[in-house]
């Protein structure tokens, strides 16, 4: 794989995940971005999905959930959580992949960690590649007054017209969210949520 599943593979192995900088006990951005698609039982692809417990909610509306991450032991823990619930894939957002088709692709936690333009442009053509027309898109990163870092890693941060730009006019941004994420230690990172459809 490379440095990055190394690097991913540290932060997840034997911690208490409840105590990550980027975790979520509850999800209602995410899950209201995803009612106003307005549509049910969906099939759902969620990019660097970690330890995330936003599939407790998800799996109650008999969504087809699958997950991707580069960390190996990342998806250990989902599979320890949730079993066969979920479909598991491992691999780099930034190498060509082949993950099927879905309705929804969900990243909370990847697109900002993409520094150099080429990884940018591989994710964009692994996007366009799962969702067609007609599907969407929620991705969500720190906003251009976020921190400059996480998890040790630099960030390159965004708005909603720089996500547009990124991923061009066969996207329509139909919503966006500027909201507080607080971590486990109190602190405040800005972030900001997009929904997008496929034209």
């Amino acid at each position: 794989m490379n440095d990055y599943q190394a690097h991913w593979d540290d932060a997840y192995h034997g911690s208490d995940n409840s105590m990550l900088g980027w975790y979520q006990s509850e999800h209602s951005v995410t899950l209201n971005l995803i009612k106003e698609i307005g549509r049910f039982q969906l099939s759902i692809i969620d990019v660097g999905a970690g330890v995330s417990t936003v599939f407790d909610e998800l799996l109650k509306g008999d969504n087809d959930v699958s997950v991707l991450d580069i960390s190996k032991q990342a998806l250990q823990q989902l599979k320890i959580r949730y079993g066969d619930r979920l479909k598991y894939h491992h691999g780099d957002l930034c190498s060509e992949l082949d993950i099927g088709h879905f309705d929804i692709w969900h990243d909370r936690a990847v697109l900002h960690f993409l520094l150099e333009a080429e990884q940018r442009t591989a994710y964009v053509a692994n996007l366009n590649a799962a969702i067609p027309p007609g599907g969407h898109a929620i991705i969500e990163t720190f906003s251009l007054s976020g921190e400059k870092r996480c998890c040790n890693l630099d960030l390159f941060r965004y708005d909603e017209k720089i996500l547009a730009d990124l991923l061009g006019p066969q996207w329509e941004l139909v919503n966006h969210v500027n909201h507080i994420h607080l971590n486990p230690f109190g602190g405040e990172r800005p972030y900001v949520s997009t929904l997008f459809k496929r034209i």
